[in-house]
């Protein structure tokens, strides 16, 4: 909001300043930068609650965007992966290749325990894709 309407006041060393209602005056936002004294009782707690919400926490990004993001470094780097991993199971994470394997369940053993339980795009490198067809189910009418 670029201003405030209202009757307003200002009081300034015994002064009162009084504006009409329709007059709109801009916000002034003042933070002075205070040292709290030592035995202010409170002034450690402060600190070191400030110290808390200051600090950075580390971004995640949601597990369907990790996905995403293995998946595009896939298809753009398809033909420098077939070259060196094709037949084989890769490892996907942060955009680089971490392990590949002929055997999905041994690769997925080893990269959960060195990389702990997260989101890791694991594809089978092969020239064509694999397309899986999926019967409807079927309902018989009497």
């Amino acid at each position: 909001m670029i201003g405030t309407i209202a009757n307003t006041r200002i009081l300034n060393e015994n002064i009162t300043y009084s504006f009409p209602p329709d007059l709109i005056l801009p916000t002034v936002v003042f933070q002075p930068e205070v040292e709290l004294p030592s035995i202010w009782p409170f002034g450690e707690l402060f600190e070191k609650k400030t110290a808390e919400l200051t600090e950075s926490k580390p971004f995640v990004l949601p597990e369907h965007e990790i996905l995403i993001m293995a998946k595009k470094y896939y298809v753009e780097n398809r033909e420098a992966l077939l070259k060196k991993y094709q037949g084989k199971y890769i490892a996907i994470f942060n955009n680089k290749v971490i392990d590949s394997g002929k055997n999905f369940s041994k690769l997925a053993t080893r990269v959960y325990k060195n990389y702990g339980y997260q989101t890791i795009y694991m594809p089978f490198v092969t020239a064509k894709e694999k397309v899986v067809k999926i019967p409807s189910p079927r309902i018989k009418i009497f």
